[in-house]
């Protein structure tokens, strides 16, 4: 864009710029968790209180179980988009 040629080399992001970022979201990760604990149910919390340790670990136990398909899906999406990008710039270097 700038008169000059490509030299067909990936741009990596400088490393200040990604820890500006990851600061970044931290702050507004810490900055918004005082909101996350308006969004229980008081039924759901009246139930599970009621119904001692074990309905507790209970809970806690389907929660993980249920995080763990998303959390696969998008670490799966992430390597498939990482390698497409890495194979497509491969490709375009070697036609050049």
């Amino acid at each position: 864009m700038d008169g000059q040629a490509d030299s067909g080399k990936l741009k990596t992001p400088s490393i200040r710029g990604g820890v500006v970022r990851f600061i970044g979201a931290s702050l507004v990760v810490l900055g918004a968790g005082h909101a996350l604990y308006g969004q229980s149910c008081a039924m759901c919390y009246t139930t599970v209180a009621g119904g001692g340790k074990s309905v507790i670990h209970a809970l806690q136990g389907g929660v993980i179980v249920l995080l763990i398909p998303p959390v696969l899906l998008f670490s799966g999406l992430t390597i498939l988009l990482f390698r497409w990008r890495t194979s497509a710039s491969n490709r375009a270097w070697l036609q050049d």
